[in-house]
Formats: C-alpha cells, structure tokens, sequence
C-alpha cells in the first residue's frame, strides 16, 4: 500500500464513516499524530477538498470582509430588506441577543452606555439564569429616567433579565460645569461604579450621530443647539458615550468634555470585548468613523450598512 492510499483510506474512515482519529489510529496500528498529520496531507494534497454550501440571508463572507479590513475581531449583520429604521432596529437588537447568548459565560461585569439600539437589544433578550453577573452603567442618566433609552433603565432591564447585580450611576450624564463634576466624583458611590465600569471585562455601546432631530437633542436636556453646532462645527460624525469623534476617528476636544459624567475614551479602550450596535441610512458616517477612532472590538449593524463600509 502506498502512502497516497494509506491518506485515502484514513480520509475515508474519518470523513465517510465519522471516525475518530483515535478510532483511526488503533484501527490501522499508527499513532493518532501521524492520522492527523496524514488527514492534512489529504487536504493540502486535493484528496479531500471541503466546501461550504452558502445559506439563505447568511452574510458570513461579508462578515468577514469588513471584519478584515476595519480589523475587528467579528462583525454580524442582520437583514436590511425593510428600509424602515424601526424595523431595521429591531434586526439590530434581534442580532445583538444572539450574540448576547452565545458569549456571556454568567460571572463577567457587563457595563452599558444609552440609546435606543441597546434598548432593541434588551426588547429581544430572553430571561436568563445568570446572578453572579454584574452589570454596570458607565454613563450618567440622559433624558427622562423613566425612558426606555436611559442607561439605568437599560441597567435594570437587563438585570432583570438575566438575574444579575446592577449597579447603577447616581449623576446625570451632563453636568453643568467642571466644578460640578468634579464635585461629583469625590462621591465614592459614584467613583466605585466608574471605576467598575472601567474593569468591565465586555461593554454595549450605541454610536450616535449628531443631528438636531436625534435622541442627544431630545427635550434639549442633554446637550443646546449651541453645543451641537460647536460640535458639527469641530468636525464631529457621531459620538460613543458621548465622547465625540470626526469622520477620521479623531476624539474631539471641546468643553462638554469637562462636563460628561461618565468613562474617559481611555478607559473604555482598556475594556477587553468593545460591542457596537448602530445601523440605517444616517449612521453610516458615525460608524465609519467610530471605526477608524480604533475603539471598536466588535460591530453589529445592518447588511446595507455593512455594504457601505466596503466602499470608501
């Protein structure tokens, strides 16, 4: 027997007859490092070639070319077909909780920013056992704490849902002055939950864009027109937690800074795992450039989006 027919046969038991390479190897008397070795001579050889059959509304190959090229570490991609945001939104957060499921073990601290996509996300998560998980907000509240967006109701929710700790931040996330937030940071209540934030071993953040229509201007109790135009004016595209950046990915320097309660830039580029959730027509630019600004781990979007992120 030659040795192309000894790689035949072990490719036959092991692909055809579901064998084992251990079941292999005692079978034909070899040591279970040479069936493996010859298992992939079988391959690099065309003996045995494996292909894929691609699935209907799988976005894998897409996936993974945006994941190359923004070098992230994944990307998922739910269906765009509906050129509805709602609906587009709603995709967003069906992906999210897939996602959700598969990587929290049950003992990691989470910790979350705001906005109505991580709201989507927490709308389709199903109720999990998991009480030795912490999760965290790393923002202060924005808007109306009872809205559905606002990061301790988000906190809540999903503590609710998973039967975890959390810890909510006791300060609105825009203050009016430096003093003020300084003044803020000197409670150990609020210093300990942005400390704990910051030692997140995975984090849930929204991307925003500045727009006079978008949920930042809601009520017009978080940031003024006048800020928002400083902002636009300054060059920024959107914002992570509202730390803004341009279309280049570049943190944006300006006074609202000193008045955000919440994790510095830095602090969150330590966390391990950096999830986005953002998505439709007007978020492109936001997510490039959140994309170019380096802090991203992970993106989850919609496929038009993802598409769109390919064509620079």
């Amino acid at each position: 027997m030659t040795e192309a027919d000894l790689i035949y046969k072990i490719a036959s038991q092991y692909y055809e007859d579901n064998q084992t390479q251990q079941e292999i190897a005692n079978r034909l008397g070899i040591s279970r490092i040479k069936a493996s070795r010859l298992l992939q001579q079988a391959r690099t050889s065309g003996i045995v070639e494996i292909s894929l059959k691609k699935q209907s509304g799988n976005f894998s190959d897409l996936e993974n070319r945006i994941a190359s090229e923004w070098k992230l570490k994944e990307v998922i991609l739910s269906s765009s077909k509906s050129l509805d945001n709602e609906e587009i939104l709603s995709q967003i957060g069906k992906a999210a909780s897939e996602y959700a499921q598969r990587v929290i073990k049950g003992n990691e601290t989470i910790s979350l920013t705001w906005g109505s996509t991580l709201s989507a996300f927490l709308q389709n998560l199903p109720g999990m056992d998991f009480p030795k998980l912490k999760i965290v907000q790393m923002l202060g509240g924005l808007g109306s704490p009872e809205a559905a967006a606002h990061s301790s109701d988000l906190v809540r929710r999903f503590s609710d849902k998973t039967g975890g700790i959390g810890r909510f931040l006791s300060a609105p996330g825009v203050v009016t002055s430096l003093a003020v937030k300084k003044g803020l940071l000197k409670d150990p209540h609020i210093s300990e939950t942005l400390e704990l934030a910051g030692h997140a071993d995975l984090t849930f953040v929204g991307i925003g864009a500045p727009a006079s229509d978008s949920m930042l201007m809601s009520r017009g109790t978080i940031i003024s027109q006048q800020v928002l135009d400083e902002l636009k004016t300054a060059g920024a595209v959107g914002d992570i937690s509202l730390r803004f950046f341009d279309e280049q990915g570049r943190f944006i320097r300006h006074p609202i800074n000193d008045r955000v309660i919440g994790l510095e830039v830095n602090n969150i580029r330590k966390i391990p795992r950096v999830v986005a959730l953002a998505g439709g027509s007007e978020k492109t630019q936001a997510v490039r450039g959140a994309l170019k600004s380096g802090l991203i781990d992970v993106l989850i979007t919609d496929e038009k989006t993802g598409k769109k992120l390919l064509q620079e």
